[in-house]
C-alpha cells in the first residue's frame, strides 16, 4: 500500500486523470481498468488494485488452512471463496487484488524502495509467489538518497526474482 502503484499507472498511460493518488493509506478501495492503445491499436490493459493491507494476517490465514498436498495456486483459489474474502470481509482488500492478479497474465509489484524490508513484505512476496503468475518487482523511489534498493535486490533475490526495474513516477 501507498508505493506509487496508481502513479505509475499514470506515468504509463500518461494520464494525470487516470485513478487517484494521495498519501493517505488505502487510497485505492476498488480494481480500476485502463487500457494502452497506440494508434488506436489496444495493446495492454493494467488494472490497478488495492495493496496487500494485511498481508501478515493473510498469509497466516491461509496457512491455517492449508491442505496435506495442496499448492499455493489451488491454496489460493479455494481460499477465495470464502466469506473473509468479501467486500467488506477481513481480507476484502487482499481478495479484490489476487483476484485481479489471477485473471492476469503478469503483474507489477511495486515497491516504495525508501521502505526497509519487513515482515509485511517478504509475506507479500510468499502470497503473490503462489499465484503461479510472472510477478516484476518495480522499485519506485530509487533516485531517493534514502532508498535501500540493495536491501530490497537481496530480498528479492531470495525468493528467485531476478529481474527488477528501478523507476520514479512521473507524470507527463
Amino acid at each position: 500500500t501507498n508505493t506509487g502503484k496508481t502513479s505509475l499507472l499514470r506515468t504509463l498511460l500518461r494520464d494525470e486523470r487516470f485513478g487517484e493518488v494521495d498519501d493517505r493509506p488505502s487510497t485505492t478501495s476498488g480494481v480500476s481498468v485502463a487500457r494502452l492503445a497506440v494508434g488506436g491499436v489496444p495493446l495492454l490493459d493494467f488494472a490497478d488494485t488495492p495493496g496487500l493491507e494485511d498481508s501478515v494476517g493473510m498469509l497466516e490465514w491461509l496457512e491455517s488452512d492449508r491442505r496435506p498436498g495442496e499448492d499455493g495456486l489451488d491454496l489460493l483459489r479455494r481460499r477465495l471463496a470464502d466469506p473473509a474474502c468479501d467486500r467488506g470481509g477481513r481480507f476484502g482488500q487482499e481478495a479484490m487484488a489476487l483476484r485481479a492478479l489471477l485473471q492476469s497474465d503478469a503483474a507489477f509489484y511495486v515497491i516504495d524502495a525508501r521502505d526497509p524490508v519487513r515482515a509485511r513484505h517478504r509475506d507479500e512476496l510468499t502470497i503473490l509467489g503462489w499465484s503461479a503468475r510472472p510477478v516484476v518487482p518495480v522499485l519506485n523511489f530509487a533516485a531517493d538518497a534514502t532508498a535501500r534498493v540493495d536491501a530490497w535486490r537481496d530480498q528479492l533475490r531470495r525468493v528467485n526474482m531476478h529481474a527488477t526495474a528501478e523507476f520514479d513516477t512521473v507524470v507527463y
